[in-house]
């Protein structure tokens, strides 16, 4: 998202820069004044690589960045759609706009600690939170402020990069009137990341009936089979047979 807002932004600031050429000469003829150059309104901590920074205001570019806007509409992936008029519309209430975008480092920092250190800096300024979220794992963490009663809007983003150890922030800061239900609706729906879902353990499956292991069952003991009478008769002789013939023998 990040990425398509900021090609957004230069497309409307070359648009911006070939719009005063073919603008007619009685204008430039014109007395202009002089620019003073914007006073830095975004905190960046000592040691931060600075990777982006913007800066617009009503009397330059931010009205020709709010009509190049309005040809555009973002989608979200879920399906939410901001038309390009909703863009202008928001734009064109803020009198100036600042942006930057950088790289910090350093041990045991976490987004957390850049998001108490900006929002300390601002409530010194009377400025209010109205809006925080914090990931499941810590490592991002947004914030919303505004200037009461809506004079300036203020979000900071702070993504740390578990490879790197790199916290990647960006900061957003306006001034002017601006309208706080359709900014928090574009900042809550695209740029913030929905948390990806935990992964669930797969259920146990039970094994097929083709795959079931065979039940033993016992054998039954075979009953031994019945003598008839005179086979009891016969084995008595000869037990008694057996015996008379030992006591001879031990008599003799």
């Amino acid at each position: 998202m990040m990425r398509r807002l900021f090609a957004c932004l230069t497309l409307a600031l070359w648009v911006s820069l070939a719009l005063p050429q073919s603008q007619p000469t009685a204008e430039s003829s014109t007395a202009t004044k002089p620019t003073v150059p914007l006073k830095p309104v975004i905190f960046v901590p000592a040691g931060a690589t600075l990777l982006t920074e913007l800066q617009l205001t009503k009397d330059d570019l931010l009205p020709v960045v709010a009509q190049v806007f309005s040809y555009f509409s973002l989608q979200h992936s879920g399906g939410q759609v901001i038309q390009g008029e909703q863009l202008r519309d928001l734009i064109t209430s803020m009198e100036s706009l600042w942006l930057v975008e950088y790289d910090f480092r350093q041990k045991g920092a976490t987004p957390a600690d850049l998001i108490q250190m900006n929002q300390s800096l601002l409530e010194a300024q009377g400025w209010r939170r109205i809006f925080w979220n914090r990931s499941s794992d810590g490592n991002r963490e947004t914030m919303v402020m505004v200037e009461p009663p809506r004079k300036g809007l203020f979000v900071f983003m702070a993504r740390l990069n578990a490879n790197s150890g790199n916290i990647r922030v960006v900061a957003i800061r306006t001034q002017g009137e601006i309208d706080v239900g359709t900014t928090l609706w574009l900042l809550t729906t695209f740029l913030m990341r929905p948390e990806a879902p935990a992964p669930m353990p797969a259920p146990a499956t039970p094994p097929s009936s083709s795959e079931k292991t065979p039940s033993v069952k016992p054998t039954p003991e075979k009953p031994s089979p019945e003598k008839s009478p005179e086979q009891e008769k016969e084995k008595d002789e000869d037990t008694k047979s057996k015996d008379k013939k030992g006591s001879d023998s031990t008599t003799q």
